[in-house]
């Protein structure tokens, strides 16, 4: 039963969305339709008309470009940020590495003396 009760909300949620999206796509239709009907039957001549739409559309595309170039610019600072930083961590790695190459040689220096010494003593006692 509350199965049923789960996959009866999912079904409900999913028609909810279905109705929704159904409802904006029609909504910027008709948003779209009624603009370009106001336009076609606005009170200026035909040449006017041309010339809004003209200066408009050359207008967007101006703001259009200054956002790409914008975007591609901040785009570039980000990743020579990011260049630099990996750089930054690359090179503390690096450290950390040799900081444990030493530990481990320095480690291996005091060890190997008592391997050996201990494998003496073992071989003196079986003799």
């Amino acid at each position: 039963m509350n199965e049923e009760n789960k996959d009866k909300t999912v079904a409900q949620k999913e028609e909810g969305k279905s109705y929704f999206l159904a409802i904006l796509i029609t909504l910027l239709t008709g948003l779209s339709v009624g603009f370009i009907l106001g336009i076609l039957f606005s009170p200026k001549p035909g040449k006017e008309i041309r010339k809004d739409i003209k200066d408009k559309s050359e207008e967007f595309i101006k703001k259009s470009k200054e956002g790409a170039t914008d975007t591609i610019d901040k785009t570039k600072e980000f990743v020579e940020k990011s260049r630099g930083k990996f750089k930054e961590v690359k090179g503390k790695g690096k450290e950390i590495i040799e900081k444990s190459k030493e530990k481990v040689k320095a480690l291996k220096e005091i060890i190997m003396p008592k391997k050996e010494e201990k494998e003496e003593n073992k071989e003196n006692t079986e003799a």
